[in-house]
């Protein structure tokens, strides 16, 4: 007798049901009643089907059928909802398949930023508002809505004075990750037309790791971090090539690392590198009572960033597990760190907003910095 386990799966509540989205990509959204979440959530490799059955009525006081209960877990396998061989088998093809690809499609165009080219070319333009001018070796941005932060972006790529040969987008993953650290060896194809993978650069570093930096490839489908800076890249710098690049997570000296394999793999190119990061996460949809003003922590991290004291600001979110959900703690530790190594002295802090989504009650901050 087997003891099923539901792998990882994003719940949220749908009126009087429940909508089961898959962090892969890999099955349809699915709408379960109470039941069978409760069902779910005792399938988790500890149990077998009796006492699944036996702990379900102790917990609704509805006796399940064997018949039901089969049809359940029959629904739970078609779905690819288990953690089991044929989940991992499927898993397995769908990285062989997005690798075996020349190009990353666009996920989010036609409703983050425009699908048609010259709509989005006026977009951008639109939004370019930087009259001083700078020679920078980074730069942090959001990845926020662009429709919401457009403005934020445009102030800081718009004050780039900048001719790079290859651009390194150090993202943050938004679904599931399961190193610490990855890379899409990818061209992304963008309305503006296709961004050039800098394939060498992407090689050279894949070397250096003592596993496959591209196990994470999935992540990259509809990672915004990512997708939202390509459009800016390739519509400012159509003959740049492109590093993406997720960092997940990590300790201080591990992402040292990261920093300094980055910066031998890019060698002595023109490189302009940019950290693709929000700022706090509060309110009630990020699990807090109520929102509430998080740009004290944030402004105090923002210098930290700006005097280039790298170790301070992570160990500033660490101190409290990072109570506000600043989503650039291991990315910027990366980046600020690849500044160091390039020789940057300091950075200036361009624009901060903080956006309240009033539905949910909850506020999302994000800034733009410039460093050289």
């Amino acid at each position: 007798m087997g003891k099923p386990s539901v792998r990882f799966l994003d719940v949220q509540p749908y009126g009087d049901r429940f909508l089961i989205t898959d962090p892969f990509g890999l099955s349809e959204a699915l709408l379960a009643s109470k039941e069978l979440i409760i069902l779910m959530s005792l399938m988790d490799g500890t149990r077998n089907d009796r006492e699944i059955r036996a702990e379900f009525l102790r917990r609704t006081g509805i006796i399940l059928k064997e018949e039901e209960y089969k049809e359940a877990l029959k629904l739970l396998d078609e779905n690819y909802l288990l953690l089991n061989d044929r989940f991992l088998a499927k898993l397995e093809s769908l990285r062989r398949e997005a690798l075996s690809r020349e190009v990353r499609e666009p996920f989010h165009a036609g409703d983050a930023y425009p699908e048609d080219s010259e709509k989005l070319k006026g977009f951008i333009d639109s939004s370019l508002k930087g009259e001083e001018k700078e020679s920078v070796l980074g730069i942090i941005v959001p990845h926020m809505d662009m429709r919401v932060a457009i403005d934020t972006y445009g102030a800081v790529y718009g004050r780039l004075d900048v001719n790079p040969e290859t651009v390194v987008i150090l993202g943050v993953s938004h679904y599931i990750h399961e190193t610490p650290f990855s890379a899409c060896p990818l061209d992304l194809k963008t309305p503006l037309g296709v961004l050039r993978n800098d394939r060498e650069v992407i090689d050279r570093l894949r070397s250096m790791f003592s596993y496959d930096i591209f196990h994470d490839i999935l992540s990259y489908t509809k990672e915004h971090s990512i997708e939202f800076q390509s459009v800016f890249i390739k519509r400012l710098f159509p003959e740049a090539k492109v590093v993406p690049l997720i960092v997940s997570y990590g300790e201080e000296e591990f992402l040292k690392e990261i920093a300094q394999k980055i910066a031998k793999a890019i060698d002595d190119r023109e490189t302009l590198i940019i950290s693709s990061v929000d700022m706090s996460h509060v309110g009630k949809k990020f699990g807090d009572p109520s929102s509430y003003d998080p740009s004290p922590r944030d402004k105090e991290y923002i210098s930290l960033l700006k005097d280039m004291k790298n170790e301070e600001a992570f160990r500033l979110l660490s101190s409290d597990n990072n109570r506000t959900r600043i989503d650039g703690q291991f990315t910027n530790f990366v980046f600020l760190e690849l500044m160091r190594l390039m020789g940057a002295s300091g950075g200036k802090e361009i624009d901060y907003r903080v956006y309240h989504e009033e539905p949910t009650d909850s506020k999302v901050s994000y800034a733009g910095m410039t460093f050289s």
